[in-house]
């Protein structure tokens, strides 16, 4: 059976998994997979030049029949030369305080102790090389995975399942299917463990694993596996591109402030909807830094609120909320937007009395640009280009939202700019504001948006003068 050992190497070279002289811990259960992934790589060893450690972690669950598993992996690992590390943990305490699944614990709690185990290593050696985690999925790992995502609501992301490098995580069993393991190590006369759990049907992936696959397989398609992954791959592959593009998209019209992050509606609004709800991912992640539970029916609930009218809200995983200011959509901790700022008038003012101070403080004009005139440098007295501006503007006083345009195409909050020029807190809601919707052209007195300034181009100027009268 060397065409699993083939296809092994293959995977290693094709992703680069495994590079001369890197280290790899292996993390070996005692079942079919994990067993054939250490004994081909013990075989591979002198090929790759790799130095190789195991680690077993026990669950604290299944009591003599765990302690088997991992007297089992020390005995072989013994046979091969390869140092062995067992790692102890309470999965069943885990899931109880973090209220997961015993499943979803176990997973964690195992990936925690191979980065403990990866870490601990690389402070031994004199190389800043990081070191390399093997585990053990095949390919119908794979393919339940993808239906799992699919039932759960997934994006592609989730959909395109597993990948065969995740950071330090390597996978190189995982285009070799289930049933060319077990005969591999039927050939080569090696024994393995059964986990009793995994005969149930108790977790949702055993569900998958003992009916909903081989159903699949025997009365819908016998080549079901092979088109779930291929599926996967290329779903995998255009998340990547769209992920991508959105990125970039992001760059030029993300807001950000402290523990937010926001974006104008009509940016949304300019996009194809595949890649405004990839923006819209993408901001979850920048806020949050993880978007592990978060479905396409949430985007789907952030996408509506984009739409929707000033004030609205929703909630969101990781004590997150999304709220809808004028024109601007918001993502940040929840109690982000204060419950009175949505409105934007300041209490010390009524909307009349504002307005009857704008009218008697600012003056506008319009006229032809001169390119021998001198633009103006003072606090009270700004230029602007006529035709960049695109929509009305207004004086108002500040809202959530706000935002200036800045040289290098960025953008940021009128809330951090006032901070930066440390605008007294109290003051902050009395500074007249020039704005085209939360696209704010002047913080009167302090700083003016770059994006409509003179330039070679400009025909007409756009005058904003202010007496400077206590505000």
């Amino acid at each position: 059976m060397l065409q699993v050992q083939n296809e092994v190497r293959r995977q290693i070279a094709r992703y680069h998994m495994i590079r001369r002289g890197d280290r790899v811990i292996i993390g070996v259960s005692g079942g079919a997979d994990s067993t054939a992934l250490l004994h081909v790589l013990a075989h591979l060893e002198g090929i790759l030049k790799a130095q190789f450690r195991v680690v077993h972690v026990h669950h604290g669950l299944r009591g003599e029949e765990a302690d088997r598993d991992a007297k089992f992996v020390e005995n072989l690992c013994r046979s091969y030369k390869i140092p062995f590390r067992m790692v102890e943990v309470q999965a069943d305490q885990f899931a109880k305080k973090h209220h997961v699944s015993l499943e979803e614990a176990g997973r964690w709690l195992r990936y925690a102790a191979f980065e403990e185990e990866a870490a601990a290593w690389e402070k031994e050696a004199d190389t800043h090389k990081a070191v390399r985690v093997a585990v053990a999925h095949n390919k119908e790992d794979n393919a339940e995975t993808i239906l799992m995502q699919l039932t759960r609501g997934s994006g592609l992301k989730g959909v395109a399942g597993m990948k065969p490098v995740r950071g330090r995580v390597i996978r190189p069993l995982l285009t070799v299917s289930r049933e060319d393991i077990e005969a591999y190590l039927k050939k080569e006369e090696l024994e393995w463990c059964t986990d009793s759990t995994n005969l149930h049907d108790d977790y949702t992936r055993n569900r998958i694993r003992h009916d909903i696959l081989p159903r699949l397989i025997s009365d819908v398609n016998k080549g079901a596996v092979d088109n779930i992954t291929r599926a996967g791959r290329l779903i995998g592959e255009a998340d990547v591109y769209l992920a991508k593009q959105a990125e970039q998209i992001l760059k030029d019209t993300l807001v950000r402030d402290e523990e937010s992050a926001g974006i104008a509606q009509s940016d949304l609004d300019k996009q194809e909807p595949i890649i405004r709800t990839y923006m819209l991912r993408l901001m979850i992640g920048i806020v949050n830094r993880t978007m592990k539970n978060i479905t396409a029916k949430h985007i789907e609930d952030l996408d509506r609120l984009a739409d929707s009218e000033t004030g609205k809200r929703i909630d969101l995983p990781y004590n997150l909320e999304a709220v809808k200011t004028y024109d601007m959509l918001w993502i940040g901790k929840k109690g982000f937007v204060a419950e009175n700022s949505v409105n934007g008038i300041p209490e010390s003012r009524t909307t009349a009395e504002m307005n009857e101070f704008y009218r008697k403080n600012f003056t506008f004009d319009v006229f032809d640009y001169d390119p021998d005139a001198e633009i103006p440098d003072k606090e009270n007295v700004r230029w602007f280009d006529y035709d960049k501006i695109e929509n009305v503007v207004e004086l108002r006083p500040r809202r959530t939202g706000d935002y200036i345009m800045l040289k290098d195409g960025g953008r940021k909050t009128v809330k951090s700019l006032m901070i930066d020029e440390k605008i007294p807190a109290a003051v902050r809601d009395r500074v007249p504001l020039l704005a085209m919707g939360s696209h704010v052209l002047w913080v009167v007195g302090y700083r003016a948006s770059c994006s409509c300034g003179i330039d070679s181009t400009t025909r007409k100027v756009f005058e904003v003068r202010y007496r400077g009268e206590e505000t």
